[in-house]
């Protein structure tokens, strides 16, 4: 597992955390559960260096190295897998990861990276890699892709897992201890905190966002099995709280409710938080969910005006989300807003409305991140008909860096107001009355002095 963040974040880095690499323990999980001898390498949140990375591979001597690649690591990744190849020319390289799938050719023509994965990654790794240990043939292997003197092979895609129950549980043992992970600032009541994906997919269709490799069926665990495994957890590592990172965690209401009425019926003693749509609350949910610890819920809002919110396909109207923040401010439920600044047809007006709308909300926190297209999104296919889109430096496509910016607007212009709309929003009485509000011990005094430190930057 590389280091999530690059230079281009800054202080945010901070700010951000580092949470447990979950995707790639649920790989790790399904081999260990087939009894193929497997081990994690965190080097982000060990702090090691590119040598001390490269020192641990070797001193492990791996027969198959396995590497999630972002876009922001692609750089540095390339030279690490050059490097270990280098010493151990038999070593096979794997790659998966989201820049893997929208980069894929040029990817896997640098000649360190044996194979690359596509889709969802646990059945086509567990078969991939029985077949490298037993020397069998890849050709047929469906979710793969690899080079050949003919050029790129990309076989078919593999089926989604449609019963999420009967993948293991993460493979959170072999991380190192949980101690070193620290989820965001603003995140987190309790530690040692845990993240949990309990469904996936999405229906919807906002422009920025990549579908490309959960697609848009929606499938989840059962209230049931969510439970089951928050015991387990808090058994192994004591856990106090979970935060849930399933795009849409609500969109599955029943089994919202089921897992609500068994955390209650197993008098579990659980804080958690969750992401989700504000057109998936309404007020009984939050009522249930409130009673089963809920604390705090993530909406994407993106924009106080309407017309972009329209245009970047959103689906949600200005008025149902401050009718569902209102609802879980009764409820006692904070909500924390997640909103872009630099859309196409960005002006400096709408930026304002953006700003003056999330002030007018009850919100926890309020995020401003900078529209960026990834590649995969439909942002990325139209982003240079409404502007200037420059895609000469991949490490800048961080939601903190604008490689796209509207027509009418500058980079400056953007980087400016983004920290900017975080002063305007934090440094209010109001809102610094309320932190002072819940700070309980010396650890809020410390992460919310963090956050303060980061806005006077």
């Amino acid at each position: 597992h590389p280091s999530t963040f690059g230079k281009n974040y800054g202080d945010y880095a901070d700010a951000g955390g580092k949470s447990q690499p979950l995707g790639i323990c649920y790989i790790a999980a399904v081999l260990e559960k087939n009894r193929i001898n497997v081990g994690i390498l965190d080097a982000d949140i060990l702090n090691l260096t590119f040598e001390q990375t490269i020192e641990e591979i070797k001193k492990t001597n791996p027969k198959i190295l396995m590497i999630s690649i972002l876009t922001t690591t692609y750089n540095n990744i390339l030279k690490l897998s050059n490097k270990v190849k280098k010493q151990n020319p038999n070593l096979k390289i794997i790659i998966g990861g989201p820049h893997l799938t929208t980069e894929p050719e040029n990817t896997l023509k640098n000649k360190c990276f044996d194979v690359a994965i596509s889709g969802e990654a646990e059945y086509t790794v567990l078969e991939l890699v029985k077949h490298m240990l037993e020397g069998g043939d890849i050709r047929n292997i469906k979710g793969i892709i690899y080079y050949t003197k003919e050029g790129i092979v990309e076989n078919p895609p593999r089926e989604l897992i449609q019963n999420l129950d009967e993948l293991p549980m993460p493979a959170y043992h072999l991380l190192p201890s949980m101690d070193l992970y620290r989820p965001q600032i603003h995140a987190f009541r309790y530690k040692p905190l845990v993240p949990m994906i309990t469904s996936r997919g999405c229906p919807y269709r906002c422009i920025f966002c990549d579908q490309g490799v959960f697609g848009k069926k929606f499938r989840s665990l059962s209230g049931k099995k969510i439970v089951d495994q928050i015991e387990e957890l808090q058994k192994r590592y004591g856990i106090r709280e979970v935060t849930f990172w399933d795009d849409v965690f609500t969109l599955g209401k029943k089994r919202t409710y089921e897992m609500c009425d068994e955390i209650k019926k197993r008098g579990l003693k659980i804080a958690w938080g969750c992401n989700t749509r504000v057109d998936h609350l309404d007020k009984d949910l939050l009522r249930h969910m409130k009673e089963a610890g809920c604390w705090t819920i993530a909406v994407g809002i993106e924009s106080g005006n309407q017309e972009i919110l329209d245009f970047i396909k959103k689906d949600v109207k200005l008025e149902k989300i401050r009718e569902v923040v209102d609802w879980a401010h009764e409820e006692g439920i904070k909500i924390r807003g997640f909103l872009q600044i630099g859309h196409p047809k960005e002006t400096k007006e709408t930026i304002e409305e953006t700003i003056d709308f999330a002030k007018s909300l009850e919100l926890y926190t309020a995020e401003f991140t900078i529209s960026t297209p990834f590649k995969g999104t439909e942002l990325y296919e139209i982003a240079k008909d409404y502007g200037t889109f420059d895609t000469s430096d991949e490490s800048r496509f961080s939601k903190m860096f604008p490689v796209f910016t509207p027509k009418g607007l500058t980079q400056e212009f953007l980087l400016k107001k983004q920290k900017e709309l975080h002063r305007r929003y934090y440094l209010r009485p109001k809102k610094i009355l309320e932190f002072v509000l819940l700070i309980r011990s010396l650890e809020d005094i410390k992460r919310y002095w963090l956050g303060a430190k980061i806005l006077l930057k």
